[in-house]
């Protein structure tokens, strides 16, 4: 592997092909990822390694040696629990969080793909915004990759955490023009609603946390049409993949859909009801008092 860039950028430059033409839009490949592949400075994720052998006409075992581009076990692992975690506040859940970010920082970031390494930078700024409502931490982050994700129709698990980011800085900077565009949002939300055919089974828990993260924006600016798509589309991803961990956060964008869109407090109520029972029949008090917390907030707005 280590002589991977030499290889791609000698067989690029043999066919005449020039940054640009080989990156085409940018949308798999940005002309700065490949000038770093290149030279040597980062390896390439595996997706981004079977585009570049496409682009190149060359097998990926020709380009690496036959060397298995893939990454340590333990810190896919350690990815997965920082990914399909649920912390619900619960103190001793984040402070697991920063033990797995602490072995992923000390015992494998220098060694991973900048892709990865991006993910786990991302992921780490959202826990920071979480605790200091500071979205410094992501802005940086966010002008260095969100152009690509605005150029695809197709997001693996690594964009997903990116536009995740993206709705966070929204959210904690109140809508801050510099971080919010109405249009550019709307472009987002219309691919996310229709990455469920996309995405593995495994990965549809994590497309469902991105699109209910977002609540909070949809009901400020008023999009109860999307807001319905996403109801259902949570729905049905928690049926297909059994993994019911967000049904409380369905609960509350239903009910404050019912009350708000539908003028139906009945409804809303029921809906309520039903949340507290699965909080109780789960032992999460935590959980039970966020929800009795919640609604009461929402109820009276309403009254």
């Amino acid at each position: 592997m280590k002589d991977f860039g030499k290889r791609v950028k000698k067989l690029r430059l043999e066919r005449k092909i020039t940054k640009e033409d080989f990156c085409c839009d940018g949308a798999e490949l940005s002309i700065r990822q490949l000038t770093r592949i290149e030279s040597g400075q980062s390896f390439p994720t595996l997706p981004k390694a079977k585009y570049i052998a496409q682009r190149l006409g060359v097998t990926l075992d020709y380009l690496t040696d036959g060397e298995k581009l893939s990454l340590p076990q333990r810190y896919k692992e350690l990815k997965y629990l920082l990914l399909r975690t649920s912390t619900f506040g619960s103190h001793k859940r984040l402070m697991e969080r920063e033990n797995y970010f602490d072995e992923i920082f000390t015992y494998f970031y220098e060694s991973l793909p900048d892709e990865e390494q991006l993910v786990i930078e991302v992921l780490q700024s959202k826990l920071d915004i979480h605790y200091t409502e500071n979205i410094d931490f992501g802005v940086g982050l966010l002008n260095d990759c969100f152009d690509q994700i605005l150029l695809k129709t197709t997001y693996d698990v690594n964009d997903l955490v990116i536009i995740d980011l993206y709705f966070s800085c929204i959210i904690v900077s109140d809508f801050d023009l510099s971080i919010f565009d109405l249009e550019k949002y709307n472009q987002l939300m219309t691919v996310l609603l229709m990455q469920e055919s996309y995405l593995s089974l495994e990965d549809l828990p994590i497309l469902n946390n991105v699109l209910l993260n977002n609540f909070e924006i949809l009901f400020k600016i008023q999009q109860y049409d999307t807001i319905r798509k996403v109801i259902t589309l949570a729905n049905h991803i928690m049926a297909r993949t059994q993994n019911f961990q967000k049904k409380p956060i369905v609960n509350i964008l239903e009910w404050k859909y019912s009350l708000i869109a539908e003028q139906d407090q009945d409804k809303a109520e029921e809906i309520y009801n039903t949340a507290v029972l699965y909080a109780q029949l789960t032992g999460n008090h935590f959980l039970e008092e966020r929800l009795n917390a919640q609604w009461q907030d929402d109820f009276q707005k309403r009254t």
